[in-house]
This record gives structure tokens, sequence and C-alpha cells, in this order.
């Protein structure tokens, strides 16, 4: 080898060398890189992590200024925004009055009307179809409503109730899914709602692998879906005449089998009414076990969701159970609860459970009264409840006709007329507080102030006075007033007692 080759050789290798070189260091520089854009892509992805998002069936939306607040330790959400977002309209005011109250709305869509009043305990959901009479389908199903245009359930909020913040009402987001039938997921940085129509494609695709080959077309009964329960039927070309049982739509088994004539889901207490081939009904829990057992009742409705009692009908005799199956009242009246048309300025939440305690009976034309343990607080002997004093419209500074005493007057008091005369009974005391001796109980309203009479032997008292001055008050009135005794004849007297059954 002579030195030029020897040169060349040399040079050969540094070439080499420095190919390899800048190879190392591309590769490198491009391990780098890649190492720079994927921690630049986790930062990104943890940035996308914790910035809040908003879904309604797996679409993002736009959040709302203000959409959510934390009060008392949990979190409330925008009425109106989340009806806006879901379709319902909103309208000011409370339903069923003409007035604007802002700490009152209800809610519509094309199936549902929802009344909410701010610090109520309770909220009422009316089943209200658009365009009754003609045809409704929702996602795919064709659907009518076993009960008519303006039946409504009650549903209890007494641990947060709507609240009227800013001018802006706010709802517990634990109480979305019920209020608008749907579900709700949400976490810290990811919110998500699923409408009804969504959970009813995905519970209708889920009834399609069982072996049923319908799903229940009743309004009441596809609300189900969104507690993982599907109503589903036998008889595919005409649903009417199979048989219907529930299943889990998570699992596709068996809640309820299919074997019922009728099933109605009644959504305030996530129950089951069952009708068999007799005609008679009975009550199933949302897990298949019995509530009230099937037996001889033709009919069975919810009376009070608070309380838990049950309206029953046996050959057109009406009575009370509790959820035991407990017979409260014997199905032997003529009608449980009082028709109010005629008290329409008072505020009776529930006619069948007066002051949630007192139960009206009506029997052959005569009216008494029961508690929630079946005992009789009045006998069936009365003429009526209540003292109508006005036919007519009842303005300010005309006597209005009167069924229930309120707190504010001193008592919890109802009104009963024995033999021509009215008595007021102490719904507290479960005893006459005023003897059936009066020729007339009423209320007039002047300035916006309500003050309750009674005329006795010609003589009008001051029924809040009266109260006071004979210490018969035992609902603390907003003021006292210290005055001499007024005659009266005492509660106690037996001149006018009622006899017993």
């Amino acid at each position: 080898m002579n030195l030029e080759e020897s040169d060349s050789f040399k040079d050969e290798i540094e070439k080499n060398i420095r190919q390899r070189r800048s190879v190392m260091l591309s590769i490198v520089i491009c391990a780098m890189v890649a190492a720079l854009l994927f921690v630049m892509i986790m930062i990104l992805k943890y940035q996308d992590s914790i910035t809040l998002k908003m879904f309604l069936n797996d679409k993002q939306v736009k959040i709302p200024t203000g959409f959510y607040r934390e009060i008392d330790g949990k979190t409330y959400v925008d009425l109106k925004e989340i009806a806006k977002l879901l379709g319902y309209s909103y309208t000011k005011g409370e339903y069923g009055e003409y007035n604007e109250n802002p700490d009152s709305c209800y809610l519509e869509n094309d199936f549902e009307l929802v009344a909410i009043t701010a610090g109520e305990e309770k909220y009422k959901k009316y089943i209200q179809f658009a365009n009754e009479g003609k045809e409704a389908v929702i996602a795919g199903i064709p659907v009518v409503s076993m009960e008519p245009n303006g039946y409504s359930e009650s549903f209890l909020i007494a641990d947060a109730p709507v609240k009227f913040v800013d001018e802006k009402l706010y709802v517990c987001k634990d109480y979305l899914p019920e209020m608008f039938n749907m579900q709700v997921d949400w976490q810290e940085f990811r919110i998500r709602f699923y409408s009804f129509e969504a959970i009813l494609e995905a519970a209708k695709a889920r009834v399609e692998k069982s072996q049923y080959t319908t799903v229940s077309g009743y309004y009441e009964n596809l609300r189900s879906v969104i507690y993982g329960l599907a109503v589903v039927g036998t008889n595919e070309k005409n649903p009417d005449e199979g048989l219907y049982g529930v299943i889990s739509l998570s699992d596709l088994k068996e809640v309820i089998g299919p074997k019922y004539d009728q099933i109605e889901f009644v959504q305030n207490t996530k129950e089951f009414y069952i009708t068999v081939a007799n005609g008679t009904k009975g009550i199933l829990a949302a897990d298949g076990s019995t509530v009230i057992k099937q037996s001889e009742y033709k009919d069975i409705k919810l009376l009070d969701e608070e309380n838990k009692v049950y309206l029953v009908e046996k050959d057109g005799e009406y009575g009370v159970l509790d959820r035991l199956g407990k017979v409260i009242i014997h199905a032997e009246n003529d009608k449980i609860g009082y028709d109010i048309k005629d008290f329409t300025v008072e505020d009776i939440d529930n006619p069948a459970l007066l002051f949630k305690k007192c139960i009206p009976v009506e029997k052959d034309g005569k009216y008494g009264l029961y508690n929630l343990e079946g005992e009789v607080l009045l006998n069936i002997v009365n003429d009526a409840l209540g003292c109508v004093s006005n036919q007519g419209a009842q303005t300010s500074g005309n006597k209005q006709n009167v069924l229930i005493i309120p707190s504010e007057v001193g008592i919890n008091g109802i009104v009963y007329n024995f033999n021509g005369y009215y008595g007021i009974y102490d719904v507290n005391e479960e005893k006459p507080v005023i003897p059936p001796a009066c020729e007339s109980v009423y209320a007039i309203t002047k300035s916006g102030e309500t003050i309750y009479y009674f005329d006795y032997n010609g003589v009008t008292f001051d029924l809040k006075q009266y109260l006071l001055d004979n210490n018969l008050a035992n609902v603390k009135p907003e003021e006292e007033k210290t005055v001499e005794n007024t005659e009266m004849p005492d509660a106690t007297n037996t001149t006018n007692e009622q006899p017993a059954e």
C-alpha cells in the first residue's frame, strides 16, 4: 500500500464516521422532537381533560354563562337554560294562574308539562299531549297515553327544593333525570346529558336483541327506560292483545314476567300497576317485588306520594290502603276526598288528604274524617265539609267560602256542617275546637289581608281573636292581643255531640 492509497482509505473511514454521526444525530433529533411532540400532546390532552365540556347525546354543546352554581353544598342548574337545551318551553309564573311570579314557572314539551315553584317541597308533572288526538311518535315508537290530558303526579324534592337566586330559578342536578326524563353523567370536567328520545332509541335497540317483540307505546311506560327498565309485550302485530312484562335493559333479564293484561308505570313512586285477566289490580315494585298483592280491587291510585297511601275501588265503592296493603279505610264508601270547586281561593294541595293528616270520606250523602292510621276523627254523619257563603265571584270585601282554617289563624282547622250548623275541627288536637253551633264560617279579604270570621247566635266573631282569647290557638299566630275572653259554648259541650256510627 502506498502513501496515496493510505490517505484515501483514511478519508473513506472518516467519511463513514461522519455519516454515521450525522445519522445518529438525526435519530437523536427525531427522537427528541418525537418526545417533545408526545409531551406536547400529553399536555394538550391533559389540558383538554381538565377543561369543562358539556355534551348532549355525545355532541358537544356550549355551556351557557352561569349554567350552574353551588348552593347549600349542592350543585344547582339554571332551570331556564336546561329547559332550552332539552327543547322545553319556559313560561314564567304559576301554572293555571294568571300571574308573572318570577319564582314560579312551568315547562312544556310535546308530552308533558312541569309546574315548579321555588321553595316548595314538591313539583308537579302533567301529561299534556300537545297534539291530542293525533299520532305521536318518539324514537320511532307510536305513543299514546293511558291517562287523560291533565293527569298529574307530584314529585318530592324536600331535601333540595328549587331555589330562586338573582332572579333565576335553579334546580338541584340530582332531580334533573325525573324532571326532564333524561339521564345525567356529571363528572368534574365532563357533563353529559342524554335526552329521552336518545335513551328510548337505545332501549328499543336493546329490546330487539331480547325474546320480546315490542316496547309498550304507552307514554307512562316509556318513562321507565330512564331507570334502566322497559315494559315489553309479546304481540308485535297487535300489542293490545298481548301480555306484558318488564325487563332490565342492562342484562335483558325479566324483572316482571310477561303475564299481565296491562302494566302501567307510575313514575313518582317507580312502581308498576298490574292488571290481571279478571280485571283486578295490584302493585309491584321496580325490582318485581309485591307492594300490594293483586286481589279484589278493580282500580288502585296513589292517594299521597309522601305517605304512600293508595285509593282503591271495589264494586263501585272506595277505600284506602297503606304501602303494605293494610286496610286503612275499608272499600265501602261512595267517595274518598272532597270536591273543592267551591273553595278556589284556598291553598288545598290534596283534597283527599287535608293538612297531610285527614282523609275526607263520603257515604250515603254524609261526610266524615279519618286519619292515616284508619281512626275515625269525625263520624260519617255530617251534612258537608266547609261552609259555602258566596256562590258568586269571591272578590275583595265579599264573604269567601271556607273549607280549611290556615295555620296563620292559630290552628290547622277543617270546617264541617252538622244538622245545619258549622263547627271547626282542630287537626292538631284531633277534636272540634268549635262545636257545630255556628250559623256561618267565612273569610273576608281587604287590602290584601284575609280575616276569618264565624257567626254565632247572630253575633260575628273574629276567629283568630277568639282562639287567642280562649287559649285554643296551638300554631303560634303572628300577633297576640290581650282582651277579655268572649263568651261562646265550650268545644267539649255535648249538646251538639255527634252520635257514634
